[in-house]
């Protein structure tokens, strides 16, 4: 087996940090949008969540491309770990890597989750009490307007 298998896998895993990193700066955004006492922006938040996607297809590529590459070299690496010990041990670091970012990205994900759902719970009731105010105002509006209007059995007959 030659390097360049090697070198690929950390290659990959060089990639896989970056994407991390930029889902993890796509996550704040939307973080940010949901922080304040304001209306969000729900068509950033689309289109955030869209570019989120394709970075997570990309991740998701990349986890399968180094999976198939780790599998055709599994045995050689376990035969002569000294002899690709300097490489294992920089694939183990960016593993390292790649698993604090994940954790990272998960609870900003969680955070994200719990801000969302206030911010819909909020419009729900916001919702409703609008609703509440135009039953209210309709109500006013039509028996204000039976006041005016005098039944045709209370009126005088003669002329």
């Amino acid at each position: 087996m030659d390097n360049s298998y090697i070198d690929m896998m950390i290659d990959s895993m060089n990639k896989k940090i970056a994407i991390l990193n930029q889902l993890i700066d796509k996550t704040e955004n939307q973080k940010d949008l949901f922080k304040d006492d304001i209306e969000p922006d729900w068509d950033k938040f689309d289109t955030l969540i869209d570019e989120k996607d394709v970075l997570i297809n990309n991740l998701t590529e990349l986890d399968n491309g180094f999976e198939s590459l780790f599998n055709r070299v599994k045995e050689e690496l376990t035969n002569n770990k000294d002899k690709y010990a300097s490489k294992i041990a920089l694939m183990q670091q960016l593993i390292s890597e790649v698993t604090n970012l994940s954790t990272k990205l998960e609870a900003l994900e969680t955070r994200n989750k719990s801000l969302i759902e206030q911010k819909v719970a909020a419009g729900r009731q916001n919702l409703r009490t609008s609703k509440v105010s135009n039953q209210v105002a309709m109500n006013y509006y039509n028996k204000m307007n039976k006041i005016n209007n005098v039944d045709p059995q209370l009126m005088d007959m003669k002329s």
